[in-house]
């Protein structure tokens, strides 16, 4: 498994694609052409862009379904194309690694 990156590994990168992306867009780049830039150059891989939209349109699906679970998975799997169990998992183990502990440790 691989170990979250160092607080300076991190600014490097942030470093490094902020000159990237002026490159491509100018210095008036926004938040949008950065998170474009970043899904596109397989910065942010498919399956990870994948869960987080299921996890974040997982509470707004349970609200519309009135707070049914089941109904609600299907949803998020058709949508997804995927199936009922891989959004059970995302939703009840992946979670937890979209925190900025699971991510970035501090230096020692």
């Amino acid at each position: 498994m691989i170990k979250n990156n160092k607080l300076t590994i991190v600014k490097e990168f942030v470093e490094s694609a902020y000159v990237d992306i002026k490159n491509k867009h100018s210095e008036a780049a926004g938040i949008i052409d950065v998170l474009m830039f970043l899904a596109e150059r397989g910065l942010i891989e498919p399956r990870r862009l994948r869960d987080y939209m299921i996890i974040k349109d997982y509470s707004k699906f349970l609200k519309k379904n009135d707070d049914r679970i089941c109904v609600t998975m299907i949803d998020l799997a058709i949508k997804y194309d995927i199936s009922e169990r891989t959004v059970q998992n995302i939703l009840y183990k992946t979670r937890s690694k979209f925190s900025k502990k699971a991510n970035i440790r501090k230096n020692l």
